[in-house]
């Protein structure tokens, strides 16, 4: 971790409060988009998600306006073979999965795919909620910039319409965040879906705790900290499988599966007279669950020194 980062990594934490606010219901919004518009699919859209950013590294070599709306008048980007192989060791899906999603895009029409050449149409970017998202990530950055010493950064308030301005040079550090976040929460949950259906029940959890003003201090690591107020008793109403099929837009009977496999591991708990669903503060997955914190904090710091230097 060279200095820069380690420094940002140091102002998310003493700030994990404040940052949480917004970086939870970013990821929550492009899993959502991921999930029911683009790709229809959490790993599709992974998978897209991996080609736009080859797609616009390329762009970014070949054009002087990197704008959101400059990007729309572009049809379609080459990249150039990509083998399946190579795709499958990056996100770490099967190959057989691999082809299955290139297919289910192309019959999408969000690639081409001719003689192995993938080209990614610019309909791949036409995001839903994409303001919203922008909106979120910039809140997220200016948290950071506010705090950062200006030797390392010119301390500068980044704003929506600068983000558009430069999308096609900042897009790529949301969706690598994004792509390396699933990763982590891949292998700690075994799922995309698990990793949303979690995530949609702390956030639950998160917006509870917004109401209450005795957020304490129980723990010196902010990180710890956070989870636990997060997890106290007066913020754990849950969730009923109902609202969480409705709040991602997985099938109901999908959602019961998954909650089944995600209480078996501790990850979530069940409060039965209710059938609500919770995150809990004395599970055995609690020191698991915050040193996944800790790396996804260190996925988010090296993605906000990227971006930083892009902006």
């Amino acid at each position: 971790m060279n200095d820069e980062v380690n420094e940002i990594s140091k102002i998310i934490n003493k700030n994990y409060k404040e940052y949480a606010k917004f970086h939870y219901p970013l990821s929550y919004q492009i899993l959502y988009v991921w999930k029911n518009s683009l790709g229809k699919d959490l790993e599709t859209s992974i998978i897209l998600s991996s080609l736009a950013i080859k797609a616009l590294k390329v762009y970014n070599r070949n054009h002087k306006k990197y704008s959101y709306k400059d990007l729309l008048k572009t049809k379609e980007i080459s990249i150039g073979k990509i083998k399946k192989a190579e795709l499958s060791r990056e996100l770490l899906i099967p190959r057989e999965t691999i082809r299955r999603k290139l297919e289910d895009l192309k019959n999408e029409n969000l690639i081409q795919i001719v003689d192995g050449v993938i080209d990614v149409k610019t309909k791949s970017f036409e995001i839903n909620e994409l303001n919203t998202i922008i909106s979120k990530y910039t809140k997220c950055l200016n948290i950071i910039m506010e705090n950062l010493n200006e030797n390392i950064f010119i301390k500068k308030k980044i704003t929506d319409e600068y983000m558009l301005a430069n999308f096609t040079k900042c897009w790529p550090n949301i969706l690598s965040m994004m792509c390396g976040l699933s990763l982590i929460w891949r292998s700690f949950l075994k799922s995309m879906e698990n990793w949303f259906i979690f995530g949609t029940c702390g956030l639950n959890q998160m917006y509870n705790l917004k109401d209450q003003k005795n957020f304490r201090d129980l723990h010196p690591d902010n990180t710890e900290n956070f989870f636990l107020n997060l997890t106290q008793k007066e913020t754990s109403r849950g969730l009923n499988p109902t609202t969480i099929a409705e709040l991602t837009g997985i099938p109901r009977q999908t959602v019961i599966r998954n909650l089944k496999i995600l209480t078996k591991s501790k990850a979530l708990e069940k409060e039965v007279k209710t059938n609500l669903f919770y995150v809990p503060k004395n599970t055995s997955q609690q020191k698991s669950i915050v040193d996944v914190l800790k790396k996804v904090q260190l996925v988010i710091s090296n993605n906000v020194f990227e971006t930083l230097q892009a902006v």
